[in-house]
Order: structure tokens, then sequence, then C-alpha cells
């Protein structure tokens, strides 16, 4: 057991006056050195976030108004479209979202309750394997001292560090927790943008029209407004795509799952439906906890779920992937996956998520003025 040092009022008041000056001196350097990062990760950074939140949120609103207007058709409350519609959307959302998590957080809390109670006779296995498989390979008794003596210069090694390092695992802990406040803060503030831009989301058209006109000339701000349209309508598919592979991933791991008698088929189908529409990080953490609920319930088939696992996570990055995403954004199957390594090597698990629907932007306008340039030519047939 590791002893924390006591803490009394003089460390704590050092403690915090370090991290303070610390800190203090870390804004001075980026504010002298990297301004505009400073500014888009204090200012600007919720805006950017509670636009990407009404983007998303917007899809599913969009749909909601149409059926609105289909249904109530020159009635008085059409007035209440918009706010209606976005409760709505937001119900269905975060209605998801809490049925996700209701039905994976309890899930995974009773797993490590039965993992905590297997670990002890399982430790005891594995001295007794350990011990039949020493004397079946006829080790001597100094063999087995080295190696005892080897394991336990490990575990004092461990435990040294975290003795010598107690003071910056506490301010790591505090960082990572003000780091932590901090997103919470950017994600309210974000989705409080959010709320207002959808709620105000023609008027801002409206009025973000005006000013490109006013600054630009007619046939420049056509070409913008042009471009922006196109933009919204691709990224608005890139979404929906994502959404509908999301879909079809889950209802396939749960089929299989259900064939072949895996246990927690209902929980992992969702948690990988879900983790999808992160690429890569999200694969590997469904993999990951997919794998431990597997092999703390029953763990002769962890093989098995992990041969599942690879060939529906082919068919869904070679076939779904390219076939649906690729569909709404206008790409084929070899751009898309060329937008993902691209995106991938550039910006990580971000780049993957914007360059798909970037390159089929970029695509679009390129083939548009293509087009046009042929035309001019006489050479539309080629």
């Amino acid at each position: 057991c590791i002893m924390l040092p006591d803490i009394d009022s003089t460390f704590f008041h050092v403690l915090c006056g370090n991290l303070i000056v610390s800190k203090g001196s870390l804004y001075v350097y980026l504010f002298e050195l990297n301004l505009r990062n400073l500014l888009y990760v204090i200012v600007l950074l919720p805006f950017v976030i509670g636009g990407c939140m009404a983007f998303i949120v917007n899809v599913l609103m969009k749909k909601l108004e149409q059926y609105w207007r289909r249904i109530f058709k020159q009635s008085v409350v059409t007035r209440f479209e918009r706010p209606v519609c976005l409760l709505l959307s937001l119900a269905i959302i975060i209605g998801f979202l809490a049925f996700f998590v209701l039905t994976i957080v309890p899930e995974l809390h009773a797993s490590m309750k039965m993992l905590v109670k297997m670990l002890p006779p399982a430790l005891a296995k594995l001295n007794i394997y350990l011990q039949q498989k020493a004397q079946e390979l006829s080790f001597s008794a100094d063999e087995l001292a080295v190696v005892q003596a080897q394991a336990k210069e490990v575990y004092q090694t461990m435990l040294n560090y975290l003795q010598n390092n107690k003071r910056l695992l506490l301010e790591q802990t505090f960082l990572a927790t003000a780091s932590l406040v901090e997103v919470l803060a950017n994600c309210v503030i974000g989705f409080v943008v959010a709320i207002y831009c959808l709620l105000e989301k023609h008027r801002l058209v409206r009025n973000f029209k005006r000013v490109i006109f006013a600054f630009c000339s007619k046939e420049r701000a056509a070409y913008i407004l042009h471009v922006l349209q196109t933009a919204e309508q691709i990224f608005r598919g890139f979404v929906g795509g994502q959404l509908v592979v999301a879909l079809l991933l889950g209802v396939m791991y749960f089929v299989s799952m259900k064939l072949c008698s895996f246990p927690y088929a209902t929980v992992i189908s969702l948690l990988v439906a879900v983790l999808s529409l992160i690429p890569i990080l999200g694969t590997l953490i469904s993999a990951l906890i997919g794998c431990f609920l597997i092999l703390v319930a029953a763990p002769e088939k962890i093989w098995y779920f992990i041969i599942l696992y690879i060939v529906l996570q082919r068919i869904e990055a070679d076939l779904l992937y390219p076939k649906i995403v690729g569909k709404a954004v206008g790409l084929s199957e070899l751009w898309v996956l060329a937008a993902v390594t691209i995106g991938a090597s550039l910006g990580g698990v971000a780049g993957m998520i914007v360059c798909v629907p970037l390159f089929s932007v970029l695509y679009a306008l390129l083939a548009e003025k293509v087009k046009r340039l042929l035309a001019e030519k006489n050479l539309s047939n080629l």
C-alpha cells in the first residue's frame, strides 16, 4: 500500500502557488509566442463547439421541420415549428445518449464486480500453473530465486517512482481536473450557442448574405454562397451517412452475436454502433471493452469474438463506409479511402472526420470548374 504524505496547509499553499505561477507563466508564453492559438482556445473554441453541435442537431431538426409542414399546412401552429422541432431534436438525441449510458454503465459495473470476485482464485490458479510449469521445465532453486529477485526489483522500482513523484502526480491530477472543468465549461457554452444559432438560423443566414453582397460583387457573392451551400449539403450528407453506417454496423453485430450465442450482445452492439462514429479510436475502445466483457462472462469465446470483430470491421471499412458515406458525399470508394488516409496522417482522428466531406467539397467544385471549361472549349463530350 502506497502512503501519500500528510498535506498540511503550508504544503497546500505552496502547491497552489506553484500551480498558479506555472500556469500564469504558461499563459504569458502562449500570449507572446502563439497569440492566435491562445485566442482560439479561450475565445473561439466554445463558438466552434457550438457551431458543430448546431450543425449536427440541424440535420435531424430539418427532417422534423419537413414533417411538421406536411402535417400542419397553413395552420396557426406553424409559428411554433422551430422551437418545437428543436425541442424534439434535443429530446431524441439526449434520450438516445441517456439510453446508451444507462445501458452500458450498469453492465460495465457488474462486470468489474465479477472480475474482482474472480481475480483472487484466478491468481491462485495462475500461481499453481506457474509452479507446475517450473517443475516441468526443471528450474533449479537458484534460477527461481533469480526470477523472484527480478520481479521484486521491478515492483520496488515502481514503488520508488511513485514515492519520489508524489508531488508531480498530485500536480498532474489538479491540472487534469482543471482541464476537464474547462472542457465541460466550453461544452456548456457551446450548447447555449448552438441553441441560439438554431432558433435564429434563418435570421443569421439572411444577415450573412447581406454582409457578403455588401462587400463583394454580385458574381463573387453568388459564387461564395454556392460554395457554402455545396459544403452544407455535403457535410449534412456525411453526417447522415455516418449515422446509417453506425446503425447497420450495430445491427450486424447484434445479429451475429445472437447467432453465435455471445453474452452481452445488446451492450456490445450498441457500444460498437455509437463508437464507430469516432474513426480508429472508437473502434479500438469498443474492441477493448467488448473483449473485456466477453473475457469476464465467457473466456472460452474470446478468440471467436476477436475473429468476428475483425471480419465485421473489414466489412464496415471496405464495403459499408465507402459505399454509403462515399455516395452521400459524392465520392467514389477510392477517394474516400484516400481522404481517410490523408486526414489521419495530417490531423489524426479529427483529420479523418473532416477530410472526407472536405475532399468531397473540393471534388465537387473542381468537377464544376472542369465541366465549365470544357463547355467553353466545346469539349463537353469528353
